[in-house]
């Protein structure tokens, strides 16, 4: 009886790994490879980390930095906090960023990306996009992006920007 209810998981696992994977597949075309989330879901993970913050302050950090989230092919999307002097709180895919002033940090383009994201929260602190450019993990040239920022203020009543970003096409 426990080798068939094992067999019986098993199968089961398998069809369901190769469902997703053709669900993968047919929503991850070579088309959408650069804009790998919809708006919405950037938003709604900005959201959900600002909402964490403005109830933990930096407590909410050390598991946003372990967050991932995916949204087409290899991609590992994440969170980061930049406070708005600009300085990186947290950054879980360049962590060489923390604590590093960034106020004139610029994208290939020249734009300073970072005065940017204060720019947009100080017009919009419910949130706004941002364009720039920036490079993908593993990749050498840069690739358009955009990015959801919103000011979230903690307990404590620090200004953190909480910001996710997204491949423009």
């Amino acid at each position: 009886m426990l080798v068939r209810i094992i067999t019986i998981f098993a199968v089961f696992s398998l069809f369901s790994t190769m469902a997703f994977a053709e669900a993968k597949k047919e929503n991850c075309t070579d088309a959408n490879k650069y804009a790998v989330c919809k708006e919405d879901v950037v938003k709604q993970h900005v959201i959900h980390w600002c909402d964490r913050v403005k109830k933990e302050g930096d407590k909410a950090f050390p598991e946003m930095k372990k967050f991932r989230f995916n949204c087409c092919g290899d991609e590992q999307d994440y969170v980061w906090v930049n406070d708005t002097r600009p300085y990186m709180i947290m950054h879980p895919i360049k962590p060489q960023l923390e604590g590093k002033d960034l106020m004139n940090f610029k994208d290939p383009g020249g734009k300073f990306l970072f005065q940017e994201f204060i720019a947009s929260v100080k017009k919009s602190p419910d949130g706004g996009w941002v364009d720039y450019q920036w490079t993908k993990f593993g990749e050498s040239d840069p690739t358009p992006k955009k990015s959801w920022v919103m000011m979230c203020k903690s307990p404590k009543g620090e200004e953190f920007i909480v910001g996710s970003g997204t491949w423009a096409n």
